[in-house]
């Protein structure tokens, strides 16, 4: 599939109500998200999981997620983004709910109670559209030029709820284990009724039908040569990411003796960085150098912040871990919106949910394997799967500038000579 035509940056300015209430939305539901994700090892280890057990939690919800994601991205291109927004929300309430109940039993057999956990990952990995959905919503609404800084204020709600979320499920999991998991239910519900009751649909104009299943005609995209590019790239980033995700927990407890409480702070941290970047810097970052460099700075960052923590599995020290979390969340700050923005630029008219549920699920795809390798290697030497990551995301960095330098239309939302996704012209909203 070609890439689209280079456009003019021109059009109508970001509708700043739609997309307050689509951030509120998101904010919400990923504070519930927060809540309980860094928790998810001690769920398992309550049912006297193994290393590899703990980190394959991810890997089950990321093949779920993997199949589901460029199907409800697909979707959302027909019957709309609001629609796709409520199931999914609605979806992981169900799964956080059924996760509080398991934990609140007490189980004979401490296999079957691991089963269930499992079960409430592959429930919550279903229905995990939410991402690509939002998204897509804020392609709806934003003129190309500006899609960099609304993507990267999006982020910021993700980095409030991480912010908020792993600090306040320290907080109630001390009170009670089962609190978490009931607290992020209910605010996943409240999100998906806010969407119901308040959100306007954005798209206006529905993609015509065509020959093949929502999958199908998501994969496809993969053919088009710097949007495929773009996709696969994330893989490899996510890669990176979820090698972190997947042990880091485990280090705070094994080095740091850290336990629900200290690991949720930890995480906090990061997600206050998340906000600064994303919520303050990343908009004026775009304008200087725009996304393509972003995209090569953030992966060099994150390669640092992996490398110190590999020096911690050998000599802890608190203040450098700190240190480290900082530049591994500013790191992959960068990465997520500049990428995100030039996925939306690349992608065919009209094709804006399949083209981002395509992005998020090869970084699912890259969830389904990345936590089983993190766990082998973390068996094996503390500090093997932090320096892969390192290698990982240093490669990244290289592919990006390979890629920059093969554009030929110079393609950066900071640029007039972007090519972008379709005319601003489509951006219209109308209320439910």
């Amino acid at each position: 599939m070609a890439e689209p035509a280079a456009l003019p940056l021109t059009g109508p300015p970001a509708d700043q109500k739609p997309f307050g209430l689509l951030f509120v939305i998101v904010l919400i539901d990923m504070m519930g998200f927060g809540i309980i994700i860094p928790l998810m090892p001690f769920y398992a280890l309550k049912f006297n999981a193994s290393s590899l057990q703990v980190t394959m939690l991810l890997s089950v919800y990321a093949a779920f997620q993997f199949v589901a994601a460029p199907i409800l991205g697909s979707l959302s291109d027909r019957v709309g983004r609001r629609p796709v927004l409520i199931v999914s929300q609605l979806g992981s309430s169900t799964a956080s709910l059924c996760l509080g109940v398991v934990t609140a039993m007490h189980f004979q057999s401490p296999a079957l109670g691991l089963g269930l956990v499992y079960l409430t990952r592959v429930i919550d990995g279903i229905s995990g559209g939410n991402i690509s959905a939002a998204q897509a919503y804020v392609s709806d609404i934003v003129p190309p030029a500006q899609r960099g800084k609304y993507l990267g204020m999006l982020g910021a709600a993700f980095g409030i709820g991480f912010a908020l979320g792993p600090g306040l499920g320290g907080v109630l999991g001390r009170l009670d284990p089962a609190l978490p998991a009931f607290v992020a239910s209910a605010m996943s519900f409240t999100a998906a009724t806010i969407c119901y009751f308040r959100l306007p649909e954005s798209l206006t104009a529905p993609v015509a039908h065509e020959p093949g299943s929502d999958l199908a005609r998501s994969a496809r995209l993969i053919k088009a040569p710097v949007l495929g590019q773009l996709c696969v790239l994330w893989f490899v980033v996510m890669f990176a990411f979820v090698t972190m995700e997947a042990v880091f927990p485990l280090l705070l407890h094994h080095k740091f003796g850290f336990g629900e409480l200290g690991v949720g702070l930890t995480f906090m941290l990061a997600g206050f960085v998340i906000i600064l970047v994303q919520g303050k810097l990343i908009g004026p970052m775009v304008r200087l150098v725009g996304e393509w460099q972003i995209a090569f700075y953030g992966p060099v960052i994150y390669a640092i912040a992996m490398l110190v923590f590999a020096r911690m599995a050998f000599a802890p020290v608190l203040w450098i871990m700190l240190g480290g979390m900082v530049l591994n969340a500013f790191g992959r700050s960068m990465m997520g919106p500049a990428l995100s923005a030039l996925v939306a630029n690349y992608a065919p008219a009209g094709r804006q949910g399949a083209a981002f549920g395509l992005f998020h699920g090869l970084g699912s795809l890259a969830r389904v394997f990345g936590p089983a390798l993190a766990g082998y290697l973390y068996d094996g030497g503390h500090a093997r799967p932090f320096v892969f990551a390192a290698v990982l995301t240093i490669s990244a960095a290289a592919w990006v500038l390979l890629l920059r330098s093969r554009d030929a239309s110079g393609a950066s939302a900071g640029n007039t000579d972007t090519a972008v996704d379709r005319p601003p012209a489509q951006t219209k909203l109308e209320m439910p």
